[in-house]
């Protein structure tokens, strides 16, 4: 009996050890790669490259037990640093100072493949018959190689692109808008991917003051159902612009949550300074949660994203620069800049937000791509200011027809908003639904789709809390609608100006 429970013991250690060693042998550390005796803040650089550069290739994670504050330096030859699947920092601080060049300190790569496909098989989704896209995980990316439009007073054209998911050969969501046009060329390419979450997680990043190039944090491509989680970015004031704290392209189910951005590379405020937290293009299903952000500059840039969800956000601006379907924003609040959007569809919904002097929805006029969309605004407020006590500003800047057919209707959105809170102060006199900008001329354009505008439940408050009473006005300025408008606005507060 006593030989047959020491087998018994003896086979349960080893079952255990058998699983636990590949557990053990699952990570390296920096210190396996120099850290520990790196001399200077580029060898520290180095450990960390060649550590998780090894993690990616033996399917192993890197592990910062130990490691709490570093300093690193990027080399001449800076290369973006390869992860894997899952990176937690563990509350890393990490200083960089980058004399090298431009270029984001990590990076998640994956290769894109060329494909051939009809632009006529993306209405339906299926694509069983098409052996790269018939079985497993792709993201599969729409390019129209034939000019959406041209930037006005900016010198580029814009190309619009899309994301589909497809699974098995059924694409999982549609695209923004049509592609069986005859002014389309469609482009195509795909990525393989693999659904399992992925992790970017715990870290603090300091850009040194006196880098003479900009490093961002982190790169995603061709992505599939990445979380980044409790990352914090700090930026010296700084003349650098073009930033891109976070870039991201041709991903989908890429979700922020718990980030902090503390300033961007975008110069002085200046005439086209630009530089963004969030750099976006061509994303599926985004999600950001509990994210907060500021800079010179509005802290998104963003094009061709579709089915966009913030929520509990603090930032001073969210736009989809051109091209875009339907954007969720709950509980948020939006200071000193805008939301604007341009060749935008679907619905942009504001549910439970705060507007703090800024113009809560802008119609951007430069790409002249005025597209049918909605606005609901539900149980948000909006403090007025001087300058901004208009709820949707739609610019104008050219009465020409664009040459592309998708683009020839000048549309403004249909507004619907339910139970807002404004708040007034002395200074203010109106508040306007609608607030259009440009020449005499421009106003005359008869301006389409927009038929529906309803406010129904506004509360007017004295920042001290009294009731304040100030007219409600459709329009700051004439406009001519080519539909009948069916407009409904609280009694007493009425002025269409129609």
């Amino acid at each position: 009996m006593k030989q047959k429970r020491s087998f018994w013991l003896v086979a349960l250690l080893l079952t255990l050890t058998s699983t636990q060693i590949p557990m053990l042998m699952a990570q390296v550390s920096p210190f396996d790669f120099g850290l520990r005796e790196a001399k200077n803040d580029t060898a520290r650089y180095w450990a960390l490259y060649h550590a998780h550069a090894e993690a990616l290739a033996r399917g192993m994670e890197v592990n910062y037990e130990g490691i709490d504050t570093l300093e690193i330096e990027l080399p001449a030859d800076f290369k973006s640093i390869p992860l894997g699947t899952h990176t937690d920092f563990g509350g890393l601080v990490l200083y960089v100072t980058n004399h090298a060049r431009h270029g984001s300190l990590f990076t998640m790569p994956n290769r894109q493949q060329e494909l051939t496909l009809s632009k006529y098989r993306i209405e339906n989704g299926d694509f069983r018959m098409m052996p790269d896209l018939a079985s497993g995980d792709k993201l599969l990316v729409l390019k129209d190689d034939n000019p959406w439009t041209e930037r006005i007073g900016y010198g580029y054209r814009v190309f619009r692109q899309d994301l589909i998911w497809v699974h098995d050969g059924k694409g999982m969501n549609k695209p923004i808008a049509p592609w069986n046009t005859d002014s389309t060329r469609l482009n195509a390419s795909f990525y393989n991917v693999d659904t399992s979450e992925k992790v970017f997680r715990g870290l603090t990043l300091h850009r040194r003051e006196g880098s003479t190039f900009r490093t961002g944090c982190l790169y995603l491509n061709g992505q599939f159902n990445v979380l980044v989680e409790d990352v914090h970015v700090t930026t010296p004031r700084s003349r650098m612009i073009a930033d891109g704290v976070f870039s991201v392209s041709n991903s989908a189910r890429i979700a922020f949550r718990d980030v902090t951005v503390d300033g961007t590379y975008s110069g002085y405020g200046r005439w086209r300074d630009y530089g963004y937290a969030f750099a976006l293009n061509n994303l599926w299903a985004t999600t950001f949660e509990r994210v907060t952000a500021d800079g010179n500059w509005g802290v998104f840039g963003t094009n061709y994203l579709s089915n966009t969800t913030l929520i509990d956000c603090d930032i001073n601006r969210f736009d989809i620069h051109c091209y875009g379907r339907d954007a969720l924003l709950k509980r948020c609040t939006l200071r000193q800049r805008q939301t604007q959007f341009s060749s935008m569809y679907g619905t942009v919904t504001f549910d439970s937000c705060r507007f703090v002097d800024c113009i809560p929805v802008r119609i951007r006029s430069s790409y002249n791509a005025y597209t049918p969309f909605d606005i609901v605004m539900q149980d948000c407020t909006f403090e007025l200011t001087m300058r901004h006590h208009s709820l949707v500003n739609v610019m104008l800047l050219d009465t020409a027809t664009n040459s592309r057919p998708e683009l020839s209707r000048k549309c403004w959105p249909n507004l619907t908003v339910n139970n807002m809170t404004v708040i007034v102060p002395g200074t203010v006199r109106s508040m306007n639904l609608y607030e259009p900008t440009g020449t005499l001329s421009e106003l005359k354009k008869p301006v389409d789709y927009i038929n529906d505008v309803k406010v129904i439940g506004i509360k007017m408050l004295r920042p001290n809390g009294r009731t304040a009473n100030i007219p409600i006005r459709l329009s700051s300025r004439e406009f001519i609608s080519l539909q009948k408008m069916n407009l409904t606005l609280p009694d007493g507060k009425t002025d269409t100006r129609q």
